[in-house]
């Protein structure tokens, strides 16, 4: 017959230490637990919804948070924010929301569920290109609310990439020329970007560009050209 062990006082210490342990585990986990902080950018979705991106208190991330006719949705934290007011980095479908984001000096697009802010994806923008300009000037997001057209600036370059949002994927890049990235926009089924005062169109299916005069103008003249004879000049003896 085995021998019935008896801890005595032993059992209530080892519970009463196991909870202590766990009571600290617990107090430390919600002491380093993030917060978010000040609000970096405000970004209206419609008559009642909209999207606030916080910083981090204490830290660099960012937490993105969905607001509906006043009430807090959800929030979610994801890498520091590449937007700034103003400049927005967020772009948004029926089901997906994109945000802009940088990790390690390089662009990133992290896709979170609209509904429950569940991570979907991410989607490096420029994995062939250096470190990215965070100053850039110009926008940074463009949306129709089926792609997001992110416009990406390093030293000495820069690039337009189009992203299907339900499709989580990159639709089409182009590379764009060397000169700071001043406006740009969307209109007609196109996308457009203006870079030394010249705007280049492309269509926002494909990526083509169109270079037709309705979209570009006509070329410019470099000279005068010659005038035609006037008659007086015909009439003149040789």
């Amino acid at each position: 017959m085995a021998r019935r062990i008896r801890f005595g006082w032993l059992g209530p210490l080892i519970v009463a230490v196991g909870t202590a342990v766990a009571g600290f585990g617990l107090w430390v986990m919600l002491k380093n637990r993030p917060t978010a902080g000040v609000v970096l950018d405000q970004i209206q979705l419609d008559a009642k919804a909209k999207v606030l991106v916080r910083g981090e208190a204490g830290g660099d991330r960012s937490f993105i948070e969905l607001h509906v006719d006043g009430d807090l949705k959800w929030q979610a934290l994801v890498p520091p924010y590449a937007g700034r007011a103003g400049v927005p980095g967020i772009a948004w479908s029926d089901k997906v929301l994109s945000v802009r984001v940088i990790r390690d000096n390089r662009a990133e697009v992290f896709a979170l569920a609209m509904h429950d802010a569940s991570k979907l994806g991410g989607i490096h923008l420029t994995p062939d290109k250096g470190p990215v300009l965070r100053d850039a000037p110009g926008p940074l997001t463009l949306t129709d609310h089926v792609r997001s057209y992110e416009l990406v600036s390093g030293q000495g370059w820069n690039r337009i990439v189009a992203i299907g949002l339900d499709l989580g994927k990159i639709i089409w890049k182009r590379e764009l020329a060397i000169a700071p990235i001043e406006t740009a926009g969307i209109e007609d089924g196109f996308v457009w970007v203006q870079q030394a005062g010249a705007k280049r169109w492309f269509n926002v299916f494909s990526g083509s560009e169109d270079r037709s005069v309705d979209k570009i103008g006509p070329p410019p003249q470099t000279g005068v050209p010659p005038a035609w004879p006037t008659t007086s000049d015909f009439d003149k003896p040789l």
